[in-house]
């Protein structure tokens, strides 16, 4: 009955997310086809630093935001207002460095959008959170593609950071939900920390690499790896959708064995496609992408780990134990910016690729050693 009900509830995050990526990956593989690998290469490292501002900000993170109102805990509205505070002094700082304000108008943007959907998972709004995730992607298109051909290549960020704003009302509506009292983040700082500086070390696995590459192997090969990126999102995109689903439904004390079996399975005949499929498919839309193959057919190994690592991540987080996660959050983050400093420059594109797959690994490692020891008689539905 719990699985049927899973099916159930997971279909309808399912068609957000995979009408929503779909939508995103024809975009991003339009820009992709009509760039120089060097041109979209740039477009993504000023994407980084937006996504880092945005990290920073985002006090709570979005898992923290969906397990207490799973929970019912009014701290909710405190955390979006310190996030939007933090938001607007990271906007003026990245004007100041860049003297681009759509840099710092997408981080906002992107901070707002995380709250709403942590808020709509929470309330298990899933109907509301595939409506929203599908507006947000055509939005972005219709924004982007308007302003890359009438402004040029420089304003595709300015219609990413618009789209991102279609939460707005959602978050406005929090922070008159209730009162925002400070106090309530000392009360629930031991959790809130945890998680905050745990996605600061996932800010580091899913955002420092593009940083990185550029200075070692140069904006063209940052391109190429983005382009991977891309690909590999749309592959491992259900094993997304569960883990979307799976964290409010554990913190609600749900759990179902069967499900993770066949997420695991199913990570496994995705990896294979990765290496044997895909390459077959890339070089005939993306001729000027000339290591994107390589990089793909390696880094599609991580899959499996992700996966694996997801189901360990949902039990700590329900629990409240963010200081596990995060323990295996800086030991996989050490590890990509030794590898890619050390391996790129070494090996270059597959020194990266490599790197890429030793990181999740090593995240997927640590999590099963300490959910053994901190959940050491955990059973879970069949």
């Amino acid at each position: 009955m719990i699985f049927n009900n899973s099916l159930k509830n997971i279909s309808k995050i399912g068609i957000g997310d995979i009408i929503a990526n779909g939508i995103s990956a024809i975009f991003w593989f339009y820009l992709a086809s009509s760039m120089l690998p060097a041109e979209y290469g740039h477009i993504h490292y000023l994407m980084s630093f937006a996504a880092i501002a945005a990290t920073l900000s985002t006090i709570g993170a979005q898992n923290v935001i969906t397990v207490y109102i799973s929970k019912n805990k009014n701290v909710t509205s405190t955390l979006f207002f310190v996030s939007l505070t933090f938001s607007i002094i990271s906007c003026l700082i990245l004007f100041l460095i860049f003297n681009k304000f759509e840099i710092g108008l997408l981080a906002i943007g992107m901070m707002i959008f995380t709250h709403g959907i942590a808020s709509n998972l929470g309330n298990r709004n899933y109907s509301k959170y595939a409506i929203y995730s599908i507006l947000q992607k055509i939005s972005m298109v219709f924004f982007s593609i308007s302003f890359y051909y009438f402004l040029g290549i420089d304003w595709i960020l300015l219609g990413i950071g618009l789209s991102y704003f279609i939460h707005t009302k959602l978050f406005i509506n929090y922070l008159k939900k209730f009162r925002i009292e400070l106090k309530e983040l000392k009360t629930n700082k031991k959790f809130i920390l945890e998680n905050y500086f745990l996605m600061l070390t996932n800010m580091v696995t899913t955002q420092m690499d593009k940083l990185l590459i550029t200075p070692i192997l140069g904006l063209a090969i940052l391109g190429n790896y983005s382009l991977a990126i891309q690909v590999l999102a749309i592959i491992g995109i259900i094993p997304g959708i569960i883990f979307k689903y799976v964290l409010p439904e554990a913190s609600r004390g749900n759990y179902s064995k069967k499900l993770q079996r066949n997420v695991i399975l199913l990570s496994i005949l995705l990896a294979l496609i990765g290496i044997f499929v895909i390459p077959n498919i890339i070089p005939l839309f993306f001729d000027k992408y000339n290591e994107v193959i390589q990089i793909i057919q390696i880094m599609s190994l991580s899959i499996i780990p992700n996966t694996i690592n997801m189901f360990y991540y949902s039990q700590f987080l329900a629990a409240e134990k963010g200081k596990t996660p995060l323990f295996g959050g800086i030991i996989s983050s050490s590890i990509l910016v030794i590898g890619m400093i050390v391996l790129g420059s070494l090996y270059g594109v597959i020194g990266i690729a490599v790197t890429n797959v030793l990181t999740y690994s090593s995240a997927c490692l640590v999590s099963y050693i300490m959910v053994k020891k901190v959940f050491p008689n955990k059973r879970g539905n069949k």
